[in-house]
Order: C-alpha cells, then structure tokens, then sequence
C-alpha cells in the first residue's frame, strides 16, 4: 500500500456490510439448438418445437413460453397440438405417444406404447381422436378425450389391395420390401368419412364408416419411360414402381399430388386409379410417358455413365407435399392455389424449398353419360391436367439443407393447416452439429384466372400429352422477387442465425424511449404466434412495481449470420397482473434496429470482435476481427449530411448501401483496415471516437467534419502511423473530460494504455478561428499499470464516486473555461493481475492491490453503486466477485457466483450482469441475467395460460361439384349430409365409450417444471393462493348469508309481533267502540 499524502473520501461506506449484497439469477434465455420437429396450430395460435433432448417447446404471444420434457429425455419424433381437446401430443424415440394437457403442462403426461413404431399420425380440429400409423401397417385410433385407445383399427391396407389383385395378376414387384409400411396419413379436405393412407407401394382412399377401400393408386414407370432418374440411369429398360413419401390433396378434394423416392411428383384424379393426370420431376413434365428420340439416343450410347458428359447429379427424394388454397375465387371449387414440396432437386442445386402457382379448376360439364361407360371423363380429366401446370415457380432459398417446414395458415385449420398460408417456417441445417430455423413470407398467387375454356374443349384425343415440352416449360416463369423473410422468436436462433456474443448496456429513460422507439408488439414480419397470455404473479404486484424506477436496459447479441441485434431487456416489461397480462415478450426484440454488416462492401465474410453504444448519443461502433472500423448512426439524430472531404484516404463514407427498409441504424463511415492493424476503439457521447494500433499509435475520429485527427509527432513520422517511442500495443482507450495533476484545466482528455503500461493522456482542444478540434501539442506520459483489460480503465469523481466520462454535461462544463479549480477525481484501472488508483490521473498513487485469487483469471471489472455508495469488483472465472472499496482498494467480500452462471461477460453500474454458457458449436445456448443486489427484484417467470386464446373452430368444408357450380351432379354424396365429428368419433369409439371425466381447470398455469423447482413452488403458491382466496370468498359469502338469515328471521319475528300488536290493538278499539268510550 502506498503512503497516504491526503486524507481522501471513503467512497464505499455503503457497502461494507455483506448482509447489504445477495448474489442471484434473475432470468435465463435459454436457445434451443437441437430442434428435430415443429408444429403450428392456427386455433389456438401456439408454435410447438421438440428436441433431440426430448425439450418440448412452446411459445404464444407475449411472454406465453411453456416447456415439458419427454419421459427419460427421448428425442421427440413426431409432434402435435390438437385443438378440439386442448392437448399436447408427441411420440418420442421409443415410439411411446406422450399427451399432455394445455391447461396445466405441470401434470404428468398420459403415456401409451403400442405394439410397433409410430411412422404418422393425423389429427382433425372437427373430432377428437389421433389416427396413428404403425409400421406393421396398421392404423390404429387413440380417444384423446378419454385419453385410451378405442376399439377402431383399420387393417394393413396395402396387404388387402396386394391380396386382392394377387389373384388375377401375378406381378413379383408388389412384394418388393417396404411396400406395406405406411409413410403418411391425410383426412379428406372435405369429407371426414374418407382418408388417403400412404404405404410405400401407393396410396389407398379408404371409407371408414363402411370399413372398404374404395380406391388404390399404384404409380408404375414403364420401361422406356425416363422417371424421375431420367435417361441416365441404367435401369431405364425396365419397368419401376418408385415409393412414396408424401401426399396432399388439393383443397377442392377432387385430386390430389404424390411425392415419390425418385424425385418425381404423380398428380392422380380422385375418381380415376389407373392413370395419373401428370407426372413430372422440378424440370420435366409427363415422365412416366416413353420419349422416342431420347430413348434412342440412350440405346446407342449404351450405359450412359461409360459416356463421358453424360452423368448428372442424382436427384432428391420428394420429402414432403402439402397443397394450399386461397379464398381469392366465388367458385365453390376455388381460384389459384399453391403446392410446396421439399425436395426433387438435383444434389448440386441450391438449397430451397419450391412452392408452383397453379391455376384453378375450371372443369365443364361432362356430357351426359352413353351407355354402359363409367370412369373420369375427358373432358374433366383434360380440366384437371390443365389446373396441375404451374402458371409460376417461386423458390424460398434456405441457409442449408431443408429437413422439414411448417405451414402458417391466417386462422382456418382444415385443409390440413394449409388454408390461406401467411408464412412458411422451415427447419434446416446450417451446420452438422445444430439445425436453424428460418421463416419468410408466403406470397399469395398473383394469377388467380382459371385457363381459357376453349383450351379445355378444344383439346383432341390426344391433348392431355404436351408434346411442345420446351414451350411448356419456358410458359412456367419464374417469379422475380424473393419472398422476404421473417422473424422467429428469438429462442430458436440457432445454426448461422446463433448468437457469437452478447452484452449489456444501461440506458436513461428518455435515452431508451429514443433507442427503442414505437414498437408494435406484432409487426408484419413477425411470425402471427399470439396464443395464450402470461403474467406475473399477483402476489409479488406490490415489488414489481417497484421496478418502475429501475434503469432501462438492452441487450446486444452478435449474430453468426453477420447481424448485430438488439432487445429491450428492461424490467419495466415485465409490469403485470392477471387482469392485465404482459405485452411483449422479454426480452423484446427490437427489430428495426438489427444491424447487418452483410450489405457492407467487405472484402471478406465480416466476423464482430466489439460492440459499443454511445449512451447518450446512441451512434454505435463495430469493430471487426479483420480490423475494419464501422460507424453507425441511428437516423432519428438530426445531423448535417456529411461533406466530401478531398483527399480523405483514411476512412469510407457509406452514403448508398442499400438497406432493408424500415431499418434505423444507417452506417455512417467505415475506418477500413490499413498497414496497421486496429487493436481498440473508444466511444464518446460528444462525437469522438479513439482507436489505437498494434505499432502504438492512436487517432480520433471527428464526425462532425467527419476528419482523422492525429497527434503532431505521428503526423511528422508518417501518413501510415509508423513505429514510435511507444512502440508496442494500444490495449485500452478511455474517454474522459477532467483535469489532470499536471493540467488544472478542465478538457476533453482521451488515456492510452499501451500493454507495457505506459500511458499517454493526449487532450482535444478547438482551435478559436477554424472551430476545428485537434491533438493539444503537449501530451501528459505516465507510468501506469501494465496489460490493463479493456473496459478496466475508470475516472471517478473523488467525493461522488460517479465516473466521468466524455458525456454532453461534461463537455458542457469543460467549455465554460472560468472554472480554475475543477473538481479532484480517481483514476482506476484494472488487469488480470490486480489494480491501481491515482489522484488526479497522473498524481500520485494512492493505492495499489492484487487480486485476492491468484489461481482464477479475472476477466471483467466494475465499478458498482449502490445507495450512492460505490466499489469495484472484479469477476473471476472460478466464478466469484471479489469487492474492493475506492479509493483505497481494501479487500471487502469475496461471493461466490457458481450457483449463477459460470463467467460473466458484462455488468452495469447497478450489479447487474449478464453470462454466457456455450455450445460446442461456439453459439450461445444460454444468457444468464444475474446481480448483485437480488433484494426486492421481480424476474420471476411469469404465469402461463395456454388455452386463453382460441379461435372458434368453423364448420368442416363441405364437399363441392367438380363441374360449374350449376352442375347438379356430383362426387362424394354433393348435397347429400356428410359425416360430423361427434359421429366419426362415435364410430371410432364405439358404443362403450366412458363419459369423459371435467377437466381440471386450474386457475393458474405454471411454465413446466424444467424451470426448476423454484418457479414450481411459485406456480403452486400461485395455485394454492387461488384456492385460498377462493375458500375466503366462501366462507364470507357464508357468514354474509348467516348474517342475512339472521336478519329475515328477526324481521320475521317483528312482522309476526307486529301483526300480533296490530290485532291486539284493533281488539282493543272495537271493545272502546263497543263500551261507548
């Protein structure tokens, strides 16, 4: 310790007592990196999300987050909402099928085995029973009110079709392998009576009510004809039926489309098993039909891969199909729709989902029938042939490979969600060791009108072929604008999209509502997930409150995807009740903010080192690992349009990047990286910004001209900031207004500390005739601290303890020059091996300390208030915060932080901090918000209620003539009653069916117990202090009824001797009357 030559201040006496800090987490936000499946219901308006962890993830609307975890934590394999019964349904690893109910995720799930694997399941909003789809074949149905398996089993289909023509035709390849394993199951889009059961081998429409198969559609590729494998492949002699993988029908019922294994996509008439209407691959219509000329151009080569030129990329599986409709036509069968399939692109295309605009049915009316004909008509085959060629390709570019998607429909959930899609959510994989999911909008058909008639009626016999093939194909133009992505909740990011880095910055109220601005708690690129509501609970309203005077806070993450983003974390959001739930998520993304670096002229893939915000002027700075300098400004800052400098060589203006519209942080210049590499950069509120080099030189940026200042002697040595007298490393920058020992003028002073400790205070002044602000000639040299860690370098006011920075006050005060005695300050800087305080920054020492834990590495440092009392802690990686008071660096505490996160990153002036645990990947997996200060600090999660929201379910579609709307005549009982829900539920479940138990209705809902068991305690508080008040309530309501009892019966008791009295006294009169008195 060194000599004390002045009896100075204790800035600390605040925080001496240990009983005064309490080490805790306030809240996590956890990333789900590991995502296997996704799901969305429309009813209810919930996102579902499953793990290879067995995590169950489920998110609504603001705050609405809820998790549950698989039995064992087995990966979840299929998952699903269903909306008639309020349920959650996942089958896992093990083929056990796991529900759970919405309305209290805290009970226990409902498990059931059956006797084979689970390959698809099939729920409808109109019933409440799941068909599921074993790999024996079979399908069986589960009472998802009951929660029991009912009686209904529907038999190996495909075994029955094989059996059935097994008699008649004696044809090896129906025995192939995996031909009886069903793949997908689909309901009618209007009819619930019939469902399309998708084996390996092909599709069967099957009745239930009646228990029959009514149609089999087997795709076979004779020999000669390309297939999806085209004319390069060797088994083109012979004949293939390929397997299936996905069916959708189309929304008016009457078609529908069949992805197969070898790239290509088969479009069948419903009434019509024998022909397909089309097959085609992404490049080529009708290749199931034998094409001469290429046909005999492979008979001559012979086997096409001893042709050199010849091989091409292997195509892609068709993965999976699903057919949207629109309500954009009055005809009953509907205008233009969609059709998305993943998949049946050549290997070495780009990775994209394909979404083909297809024109309306617009089938005439069939002559009446002749004679003993029956089957589809020509007529409206040749109509329906016409409706599956795309009037428009439209492709939705993804960051990798697509493993799965999701379709949001606007509210309708028939149709197999599919109805009227406002976006599309796809699951891809970014990197091998985590998957990304990625959102864009769903462009609606821009070509709703059906094909002219006369095409239809004038088509020959042997119209339903086109033979013009590259005239067809050149009419299917591309749409020349990318659907525009969308934002996922933050929880999902993950893959490129994952967060790198992240950091904390405290802001001033009127600072933050400039920052954050008018933000809709929905915007139109959001995703529209509104379900359920959230809120805090009730009993901790009084503390929550409290909150209102906290500081506001944002957190900043860096993104692998090259964007830095920025959240509104401040405890104002969480302000709730449950009158009154939370309106926006926390943290709350502020999207208009988001920064990408992408759109930049780089030379190279931009990697963020640090992150700065001026807290007060809120122009930003990005330093990258290449060493490039970027300057943004939030354009809502009133500033002169920047002037073209002659002769600036040092730094870029970026006036013309073309940015996403809407977006507030404009880049301003970048400072592009030289001779020398950059190693640090310091931020000012009053228009500077300091960078130091690795040769030990430093500059300031000017932007008010905007200039590169530098100091005189680095100007005489050279342009390109050669080598001087300090010659290593600049490793920390700090901006300050104040005096100095050896200068008692109050001025704006920028400290450079160069690894070996020594230190230069250079001073800015402006010159009177110019206005133009420059390096003083004198600079102040001292011999500090060496390796200082950036961000541990304080000036402190001496008797406050409030740090000086370069702010608009300071500088206020710095140009009112008659001030000749300003005010003393600490100056406080920190390393990993220990710290020092002077006086005045370059007077004396006034202490000197090394880190009470030697073994453990410091890596950040703080200086703390509280109660207008003020430390420094120091955070090391064991992990503990070690607290030393100011100016003296007196050893106070040492408090563990290892039951709160593992190392700290960031932290505030109030104790706040922020810590970041990693994946093996390098992306965060988890933030962790901690303090110092715990006392009185409401950051529980809150309260959740998932069934709150519910859209009424409407009715089933009902079916529709595939004719004209006059047309009388028509398929599936038109205009004849179909079957409801309650009836097919009652098919299913049999005459024995139990009366469902009420559900539980809990008044409160708490998250899951993978929140731990301290937000389940407070769940149950919750719940139990429901209950209480409620017995409360009762037992008042009682004593008021006794009291009332009470008083009829005391009024009744008057009314009955007041009715005595009364004819008490009238005898009494009649008698006076009577005696004449």
């Amino acid at each position: 310790m060194f000599r004390e030559r002045h009896v100075l201040a204790d800035l600390s006496t605040g925080q001496r007592d240990p009983d005064d800090w309490e080490i805790g987490k306030l809240r996590t936000v956890d990333y789900l990196l590991d995502i296997r499946v996704l799901t969305y219901e429309p009813t209810l308006s919930l996102l579902a999300v499953g793990t290879a962890g067995g995590l169950i993830f489920v998110v609504g609307g603001p705050g609405v987050e809820s998790s549950v975890q698989t039995p064992e934590g087995s990966p979840v394999k299929i998952l699903q909402l269903a909306a008639s019964t309020d349920k959650l349904l996942s089958v896992d690893g093990r083929d056990r099928l796991h529900i759970w109910n919405l309305k209290d995720l805290t009970e226990p799930p409902k498990s059931t085995r059956f006797d084979h694997a689970i390959n698809a399941v099939m729920l409808s909003p109109s019933h409440t029973h799941v068909f599921l789809a074993l790999q024996s074949g079979e399908i069986r149905t589960y009472d998802l009110l009951c929660l029991k398996k009912s009686p209904y089993v529907i038999p190996n289909l495909w075994n029955m079709f094989q059996t059935k023509i097994a008699s008649s035709v004696a044809d090896p390849l129906h025995a192939l392998s995996g031909c009886t394993i069903p793949v997908d199951l689909v309901t009618h889009p209007r009819d619930l009576n019939l469902i399309f059961v998708a084996f390996g081998g092909g599709v069967v429409l099957y009745d239930l009510s009646s228990r029959n198969i009514l149609r089999a559609y087997e795709l076979v590729i004779p020999a000669g004809a390309p297939g999806g494998g085209g004319y390069h492949q060797s088994e083109v002699l012979t004949h293939r039926r390929p397997s299936v993988t996905s069916v959708a029908i189309h929304p008016a019922g009457h078609f529908f489309a069949v992805g197969y294994a070898d790239g290509c996509v088969a479009f069948w008439a419903v009434e019509d098993e024998d022909q397909p209407l089309m097959v085609r691959t992404s490049t080529e219509l009708d290749v199931n039909v034998i094409n001469g000329d290429e046909l005999e151009k492979f008979l001559q080569n012979g086997d096409p891969s001893e042709e050199k030129g010849t091989n091409l990329p292997e195509r892609q599986p068709i993965y999976r199909v699903a057919w949207c409709g629109f309500p954009n036509s009055s005809d009953p069968r509907g205008g233009a729709t969609a059709l998305v399939f993943l998949g049946g692109d050549r290997i070495d295309d780009p990775c994209r989902l394909t979404v083909y605009t297809m024109p309306a049915l617009d089938s005439p009316e069939p002559p009446a029938p002749s004679g003993s004909k029956t089957g589809l008509h020509a007529s409206i085959r040749n109509a329906m042939r016409l409706s599956v060629i795309p009037l428009e390709t439209t492709y939705y570019p993804s960051s990798g490979p697509v493993y799965d998607f999701v379709i949001f429909p606007k509210a309708n959930p028939h149709f197999s969600g599919c109805w009227d899609p406002v976006a599309l959510l796809f699951l891809t994989a970014a990197s091998p060791d985590s998957r990304m999911v990625e959102a864009r909008q769903f462009l609606p058909p821009k070509m709703m009108f059906p094909l002219p008639e006369a095409d239809a009626q004038n088509s020959s016999e042997h119209g339903d072929v086109i033979h013009d093939l590259p005239t067809t194909l050149e009419d299917m133009t591309l749409s020349g604008v990318e659907p525009p992505p969308m934002h996922v909740p933050p929880k999902l990011y993950s893959g490129l999209g994952g967060v790198s880095y992240a950091q904390l910055l405290t802001l001033q109220r009127g600072v933050h509502d400039v920052l954050v601005g008018q933000q809709a708690v929905l915007g139109d690129a959001d995703l529209p997930v509104v379900g359920g509501s959230a809120w805090i609970d009730d009993k901790r309203l009084s503390e929550l409150r409290l909150s209102r005077s906290h500081p506001r806070r944002i957190l900043i993450t860096c993104h692998r995807d090259s964007t830095v983003r920025f959240y509104d974390a401040s405890p104002q959001l969480l302000i709730s009740s449950s009158t009154s739930p939370l309106q926006k998520h926390y943290p709350f993304a502020i999207h208009d903010l988001t920064i990408d670096l992408s759109c930049l002229p780089l030379s190279s893939a931009p990697e963020v080192a640090t992150v700065q915000v001026a807290p007060e002027s809120l122009e930003c700075i990005v330093l990258l690992k290449s060493g490039d300098l970027l300057v943004y400004r939030l354009n809502t800052t009133q500033v002169d349009p920047p002037i073209e400098i002659e002769g600036n060589t040092e730094f870029v203006l970026l006036r013309n990047v073309a940015l996403r519209p809407g977006t507030r942080y404009h880049p301003f210049l970048m400072l592009p990286r030289g001779n020398v590499s950059l190693t640090c950069c310091a931020l000012s509120d009053i228009g500077f910004i300091g960078v130091g080099y690795i040769d030990g030189s430093v500059a300031v940026i000017d932007l008010r001209r905007p200039s590169l200042l530098k100091p005189q002697r680095q100007k005489r040595q050279s342009k390109l900031l050669v080598r001087n007298q300090d010659g290593d490393p600049v490793v920390s920058l700090t901006w300050t207004v104040s005096a100095v020992s050896m200068d008692a003028q109050l001025a704006v002073r920028l400290i450079a500390i160069h690894e070996s400790g020594n230190t230069q205070v250079f001073k800015i002044i402006r010159d009177p005739e110019s206005s133009m602000y420059d390096f003083a000639h004198d600079v102040t040299r001292i011999e500090g601290l060496p390796n200082v860690m950036q961000g541990g370098s304080f000036v402190i006011d001496s008797q406050k303890g409030t740090t000086w920075r370069a702010d608009r006050s300071r500088f206020a005060a710095a140009l009112q020059t008659g001030d000749s005695n300003p005010a003393r300050c600490f100056w406080v800087t920190a390393s990993a091996k220990g710290a020092r305080c002077m006086l005045d920054i370059s007077g004396e020492k006034i202490s000197k300390v090394e880190w009470n834990s030697k073994k453990n590495k410091v890596g950040h440092v703080q200086v703390i208030e509280k109660n207008n009392s003020h430390v420094l802690v120091a955070f090391n990686d064991k992990p503990e915060a070690m607290v030393y008071s100011l100016p003296y660096l007196e050893h106070l505490h040492t408090f563990s932080l290892a039951k709160v996160c593992e190392n700290v990153v960031s932290v505030d002036e109030t104790g706040d901090f922020i810590a970041l645990m990693r994946h093996d990947s390098g992306v965060l997996e988890q933030i962790v918000f901690g303090t110092l200060f715990k006392t009185h600090r409401v950051y529980d999660h809150p309260i959740v209620d998932l069934t709150s929201f519910h859209r009424e379910i409407p009715p089933y579609p009902q079916p529709v003539s595939v004719g004209p709307p006059s047309l009388l005549g028509s398929w599936f009982r038109y205009g004849k009653p179909i079957m409801t829900g309650e009836q097919l539920d009652a098919l299913l479940a049999g005459p024995d069916r139990p009366i469902p138990p009420p559900d539980h209705m809990p008044t409160s809902q708490g998250t899951t117990a993978a929140y731990g068991p301290g937000v389940m305690k407070t769940m149950e508080n919750a719940r139990d202090g429901v209950y209480n008040r409620l017995n409360d309530a009762l037992a008042e309501r009682g004593e008021m009824l006794g009291n009332i009892e009470q008083r009829i019966d005391s009024l009744q008791q008057g009314s009955k001797d007041m009715v005595t009295q009364a004819k008490r006294l009238a005898t009494e009169q009649t008698a006076r009357r009577w005696f004449g008195f």
